[in-house]
């Protein structure tokens, strides 16, 4: 077990999955604040949210040890392009969020569709 996590130190990967857990906190801290904000704070809608959070994390926990499986290093780059991706999301679901808030988000989401553009090509 050490040897696998030695091996995804040295490809950085812990690293986005420690800024996808940032991204994961202040998506459920902005969506708190938002539902407070609008009025639809429920406790079952909160529970839903907490309960995809784990189920997130615990899916991308499974895939460091899959992703060193495959041969030739491109279950890194796999991993990466499923981290990468994942981020995309929760920054869209934080800006969602604020956007709820009151927030202009335009400029930014305007931003990332350029970015994800250019991640196509």
């Amino acid at each position: 077990m050490k040897v696998v996590f030695q091996e995804l130190m040295e490809q950085d990967v812990l690293y986005l999955l420690a800024l996808l857990c940032l991204a994961m906190l202040v998506d459920l801290v902005s969506g708190i604040v938002a539902a407070k904000i609008t009025h639809e704070f429920t406790s079952k809608i909160g529970i839903n949210g907490i309960l995809r959070k784990v189920s997130s994390l615990l899916l991308l926990l499974f895939f460091l040890p899959v992703s060193l499986l495959i041969p030739l290093k491109a279950g890194i780059g796999l991993l990466y392009a499923f981290y990468v991706s994942y981020l995309f999301m929760e920054i869209h679901s934080i800006l969602e969020n604020y956007q709820k808030m009151g927030f202009d988000t335009k400029r930014m989401k305007a931003f990332i569709k350029s970015i994800q553009d250019y991640l196509k090509k």
